[in-house]
């Protein structure tokens, strides 16, 4: 009797640490190393290639019992992207060899501190309407922006968000849960499973499904993507605090590009890595 009352209160402790707002202290630095991989058949036998490497600085500027301002500013940027044979580079330690469309596109983010608000029980980033309709409205001067969105958000919203991860409350090893997003066009199911739980160190599985269409912009030429993306992968947190301490995914694409009225077949291929320091 005594072994098993000793468990349940074991189990009642566990339930209560998953259900733990974000510990988090004013001045708090957090470095998150990102590297991804894109592999994609596009129309007409066109290929796409593209390997990048991030390194984004969080800052905890200030919080209280509701929420955190947490700051992000893009610290490093290596990336090379190869498109219907044109290759584009850019490198922010070295920008002699920059393309110019990269430049364009890079130079004006490199260093530059942008926050946002942060729901301190839940860890989502609470949306800013003003600030993503200009966010929206920059993407469409950007070549490369809408098609790495449907492999992953790079928007400073997206990366502080990844670096937070509350288990809900009363979830133990096996169980699941799930949320519905909508973002524009796109329409994103993330299904999360509790696998194991070591100390305070918890891994969780994910599986992202989205779909939705993007306009991709080109060699001033608009093409427009339908798309469903499947992303799996592992998020491993620690729940005495909330933060992430890695992320891996894969991701499969399937769809359609438009190109002169018609509809031909693509598919892709990403994988991403991400550490948090």
């Amino acid at each position: 009797m005594k072994l098993i009352y000793s468990s349940l209160i074991c189990m009642s402790i566990s339930a209560l640490t998953f259900a733990q707002p974000l510990k988090l202290t004013n001045g708090q630095k957090i470095v998150i190393e990102s590297n991804t991989d894109i592999q994609a058949s596009l129309a007409m036998g066109m290929e796409l290639t593209s390997n990048s490497a991030a390194v984004n600085s969080l800052e905890v500027k200030n919080g209280n019992a509701d929420n955190y301002n947490i700051s992000s500013t893009l610290t490093k940027m290596k990336m090379s992207m190869n498109m219907m044979g044109q290759s584009n580079a850019y490198n922010s330690d070295n920008k002699d060899g920059n393309s110019e469309e990269m430049a364009k596109i890079f130079d004006e983010k490199m260093n530059k501190q942008v926050t946002v608000l942060v729901d301190n029980k839940t860890g989502a980033v609470i949306a800013d309407k003003k600030k993503n309709t200009k966010a929206d409205n920059g993407d469409d001067a950007d070549p490369t922006a809408g098609l790495l969105k449907m492999f992953a958000d790079n928007s400073d919203e997206g990366v502080i968000a990844g670096a937070f991860k509350i288990i809900p409350k009363g979830k133990s090893v096996g169980d699941s849960w799930a949320d519905t997003t909508t973002d524009k066009d796109i329409k994103i199911i993330n299904t999360y499973t509790l696998k194991s739980i070591t100390g305070n160190e918890a891994v969780i599985g994910s599986t992202i499904v989205a779909t939705g269409k993007n306009k991709l912009n080109f060699q001033e030429m608009e093409f427009e993507v339908k798309s469903e993306t499947k992303t799996t992968g592992e998020i491993v947190t620690d729940t005495s605090t909330g933060l992430v301490k890695k992320r891996t995914s894969a991701a499969d694409i399937t769809g359609s590009i438009q190109m002169m009225g018609q509809d031909m077949p693509i598919s892709a291929k990403a994988t991403t890595t991400s550490t948090y320091k």
